[in-house]
């Protein structure tokens, strides 16, 4: 995703920064559909679902170095993707934050940041294969996402029938609502 921390943190202040307060409690957006857990527990709005993703240490906070390791992007992109989402410039990025920025009107940018997320190779379009590989790699899925069934999400998106997903593609995707 194209989210970024201010360029003004040190590694070391990233790396020492801990909360004793567990993550902020998931918040139902627009932007985040839910998928059912097996477990009978209320679902997790997959925003929160690819925010914990990103936090990997669980401190509440998406920092520099966890959107470098998760993305695999340069440490300075990842300032950057940080900083850029960062409202309250303490150098992080909350779920709040997050939220924010898939709920503002020009999403633009933070699309295009989670498009490029997908399209491995950056020929502009997502194939099946491709959004299989992203998904198991954010951890959104498991061995059960095969590549038919990634093939039948592709071809569910796909307007134009030439059998892989444009960003405008994805752009309208991400403005449906989830099902109820």
């Amino acid at each position: 995703m194209g989210l970024v921390v201010s360029a003004t943190a040190s590694c070391r202040d990233l790396l020492g920064r801990r909360r004793s307060t567990p993550p902020p409690p998931p918040i139902p957006t627009r932007a985040a559909s839910t998928q059912q857990p097996d477990d009978g527990t209320t679902p997790e709005p997959e925003l929160v679902r690819v925010f914990r993703r990103f936090d990997a240490n669980g401190d509440g906070r998406i920092s520099p170095d966890e959107m470098h390791e998760s993305c695999g992007c340069t440490a300075a992109e990842a300032e950057e993707m940080v900083a850029a989402a960062d409202r309250d410039g303490d150098g992080f990025i909350s779920l709040e934050e997050l939220v924010a920025l898939f709920e503002d009107g020009d999403r633009s940018d933070a699309l295009r940041a989670a498009f490029a997320e997908y399209d491995e190779d950056g020929d502009g379009v997502i194939t099946a294969e491709e959004l299989r590989r992203a998904l198991r790699r954010l951890g959104l899925c498991g061995e059960e996402m095969t590549a038919e069934r990634c093939a039948e999400i592709v071809a569910a998106v796909d307007r134009n029938g030439d059998g892989v997903i444009s960003f405008d593609e994805f752009k309208a995707m991400m403005a449906m609502e989830p099902e109820a």
